[in-house]
């Protein structure tokens, strides 16, 4: 779990960040041997002695290929398939070097315990070939254990998305740094392990356009010496949620909030609910959601809005009310569900900086005015683009979730699983960031998020699907102890 900001790169300040590296002396065939000498140590340290086939495209990619062939060949049996001749100096001479050593260089792939993936790496942005359509397809049919270099062949650098098709790898060897490709879109499912292998300093031209950080957050110590202390002091949450036909998610919302240590929990919902939030939870408040003032919310330290909330008449009504009270106050607001459905419903609104909304795919293209598909297709333009319309900070949900804060910085949630998959996790989230905000307003968004994230991997070694009740509790146990 990386507890420290890691950046990430699109591929073309990468590619720029080399180039930067040669112009002032540096060697690219010396940068090509370092890279293949890390890779092959760190391969020499996981893998037994086995019968090892790398896949060889024309560039660059293929150049490490040959060389990391020439380096794990001291240790093991090495066939290259050469996809096609090399076409770069240093590849021409990488080639050369697998050639005096002595390595096989076929023009079909053979049997082996390991497969090697060195067609293309970063250098590729366009739909792939159908000639290169049977090489994915022949290589994706290998059952031994696949490793990528740099990034897998077929798979958008920047975005994620197969160019239709990619390679699927158990291990990607990242070269230079985190490339956001292997991080958005479908990467999750065709990557691997990721292990990052840096080669050369950072320079003062370089910037990430997003960061890795699954920094869990700390809350206020509750000394016990302090006997004064008392709810007051740990905030106070409102949900505001609850259509008089859908109360489950504003209690979910509740029960998380008050978990993650909030003083107290005040649910506003339709009547209809109270009963049923009263017997399952008796330390949660309740009051009627017409109650909803300027007054009544002046007394909170933070508010999520949205959960079951509806989209008729009555909803709208609700939802115009209250956020026309909350951009008064100074305080964190959670925009989950339906009050998302309200939003792109009034595009003219402008959310303040303390406004937080937690879309997913469908949610997010709904309030952009795009398919969902869109947004799969380039998660990081889509998260700004909601910041550029509607202002606020966000949360993209969806394998490795996005926020972006205040200041326009991107961070990627790398934990969580598909386990998490099932109704009520987002409302969980909602209820936890309410919580935790409201006692210490200046949690960044995108710990919380690896809260939850790390919860729901703890949880989902239990079975199939993460039984989204026993997150509160389990966030609760990770607090005490981060």
């Amino acid at each position: 779990m990386m507890t420290h900001p890691t950046p990430v790169y699109l591929a073309k300040s990468v590619k720029d960040w080399e180039s930067r590296w040669f112009a002032a002396g540096n060697s690219s065939y010396g940068l090509m041997q370092q890279a293949a000498l890390m890779m092959a140590n760190h391969l020499l340290s996981v893998l037994t002695p086995s019968q090892i086939c790398i896949w060889c495209g024309s560039g660059n990619n293929g150049g490490d290929g040959y060389l990391l062939a020439v380096y794990l060949s001291r240790h093991h049996t090495v066939h290259i398939y050469q996809i096609a001749p090399p076409t770069s100096a240093d590849a021409m001479c990488a080639c050369q070097a697998a050639i005096d050593a002595g390595i096989s260089i076929t023009d079909t792939p053979v049997v082996a315990d390991v497969h090697i993936d060195a067609v293309f790496g970063n250098g590729l942005d366009h739909l792939l070939s159908d000639e290169m359509l049977a090489v994915v397809d022949a290589y994706n049919a290998q059952s031994s254990y696949k490793i990528a270099i740099d990034i897998p062949t077929g798979l958008h650098p920047d975005t994620g998305m197969p160019l239709p098709v990619c390679m699927s790898a158990d291990m990607t060897l990242c070269l230079m740094g985190y490339k956001a490709g292997l991080l958005m879109g479908y990467a999750k499912s065709h990557v691997g392990k990721l292990v990052c292998l840096p080669l050369i300093p950072a320079d003062d031209a370089l910037s990430a356009v997003a960061w890795i950080d699954n920094t869990l957050p700390t809350l206020p110590i509750r000394d016990g010496a302090r006997s004064h202390q008392h709810k007051g002091d740990y905030g106070s949450v409102m949900v505001i949620g609850g259509h008089p036909t859908m109360g489950g998610a504003v209690i979910m919302s509740g029960e998380a909030a008050i978990s993650v240590g909030a003083g107290r929990v005040t649910i506003s919902t339709h009547p209809n609910h109270h009963p049923a939030i009263i017997t399952r939870r008796p330390n949660l408040m309740v009051q009627d959601i017409s109650d909803i003032t300027l007054d009544r919310l002046t007394h909170m330290t933070a508010v999520c809005i949205g959960m079951g909330l509806g989209r008729d008449a009555w909803s709208v009504q609700v939802f115009e009310r209250s956020l026309q009270a909350l951009a008064q106050l100074d305080i964190p607001v959670i925009m989950d569900a339906d009050a998302l459905w309200h939003l792109a419903h009034h595009s003219d609104v402008r959310l303040p900086a303390h406004f937080i909304a937690t879309p997913h795919h469908t949610e997010a293209a709904r309030l952009l005015g795009i398919h969902a598909d869109d947004v799969e297709a380039d998660r990081i333009h889509a998260i700004r683009a909601l910041q550029a319309r509607y202002g606020g900070q966000w949360v993209l949900k969806g394998a490795n979730t996005l926020t972006i804060d205040q200041h326009g910085t991107i961070h990627i949630c790398t934990l969580g699983n598909a386990a998490m998959a099932t109704a009520g996790m987002g409302d969980v989230l909602s209820g936890m960031m309410a919580g935790i905000l409201a006692q210490a307003p200046d949690t960044p968004i995108h710990q919380i998020v690896a809260l939850h994230a790390h919860c729901g991997d703890i949880l989902s070694t239990d079975g199939v699907v993460v039984d989204v009740n026993q997150m509160g509790q389990m966030a609760s146990q990770v607090l005490k102890t981060s």
